[in-house]
């Protein structure tokens, strides 16, 4: 009797860990293709890489971290804005790998947005997350998107 009560415990135990069956309503193609786009965030570039550009078109410099949630959110709503408009000057630093750019560009918090004009110089900032609408206003108010 105790083999039973033992072998029913452990049937139960083993059923009862694996992992949760989750039924979608749409094709698990599609589903899986907006998840995937959805979870996609702007990569990561080298500063060594963008210095050279500096000073020759308007950009923007994202600081921020891929273990930050704000920056994530940030990497992802710059990521569909690349996508929009891929001539952009549109950068992603991460700050953990980038600390001369921390120091030229002096970011005490992340993430934050450093606006350069054409000529290099920073012609504006802005710290924290942001929504579509308003990064779409300021890119093209700063003439990094026309």
């Amino acid at each position: 009797m105790k083999k039973i009560i033992v072998l029913a415990v452990l049937t139960f135990v083993l059923v009862g860990c694996g992992e949760p069956k989750v039924e979608s309503k749409t094709p698990a193609v599609s589903s899986l293709k907006q998840t995937h786009e959805s979870s996609l965030m702007l990569e990561a570039t080298p500063y060594a890489q963008i210095v050279p550009h500096i000073g020759t078109k308007p950009m923007l410099l994202e600081f921020g971290s891929t273990s930050c949630a704000s920056c994530v959110e940030m990497g992802k709503l710059l990521y569909r804005v690349k996508q929009e408009y891929p001539q952009s000057a549109i950068y992603f630093i991460e700050v953990r790998n980038e600390q001369q750019a921390i120091r030229d560009y002096k970011i005490q918090m992340i993430p934050t947005q450093v606006y350069l004009d054409a000529k290099g110089t920073e012609s504006d900032r802005h710290i924290g997350a942001t929504n579509y609408e308003r990064l779409i206003a300021k890119l093209k108010e700063q003439k990094i998107i026309l």
